[in-house]
């Protein structure tokens, strides 16, 4: 049984598909943090003034937005992955990829033995709870401005 480029085509663009959730997850985050920054500065430079409260709820509902989006970034991501996991299968049983699971066990095995902890860590929890974290600063920077 021999694949298709078509097969091919559809296996790199999931792959592709993949990458582009995670790069767009890692520029949310970005914008989201330059955006609480900046709005913490003015929040700051009009010493708590108490007409900056939007902004302060704005960094809070951007923090939330943010978690809700990077949980969404990590769901397209594992679709996309799964969808080209079982393409693998699909070529590697038509003979157009070579069967090397016994050697990506043992350096999986490998790699977890350097890094027991971290491996056990998923890496969109840390994601999502940086974006909770920004959440809950605009929470405290707007209970800050209205006990003032």
């Amino acid at each position: 049984m021999t694949s298709s480029p078509a097969l091919l085509a559809f296996w790199t663009e999931h792959r592709n598909q993949m990458r582009q959730s995670e790069t767009q997850r890692a520029t949310l985050t970005n914008y989201i943090l330059a955006l609480a920054a900046a709005l913490s500065g003015f929040i700051v430079q009009q010493d708590f003034g108490s007409g900056t409260w939007p902004l302060a709820l704005f960094i809070g509902l951007c923090g939330l937005y943010g978690a809700l989006a990077a949980a969404k970034y990590h769901e397209r991501a594992n679709y996309h992955l799964a969808q080209a996991r079982e393409l693998t299968r699909v070529l590697v049983a038509a003979g157009e990829l070579p069967d090397i699971d016994t050697r990506l066990d043992d350096a999986r095995l490998a790699h977890n033995g350097r890094f027991p902890r971290l491996v056990r860590l998923p890496l969109h929890r840390l994601w999502t709870v940086l974006h909770v974290a920004i959440a809950l600063y605009g929470v405290i920077l707007l209970a800050v401005i209205i006990s003032r």
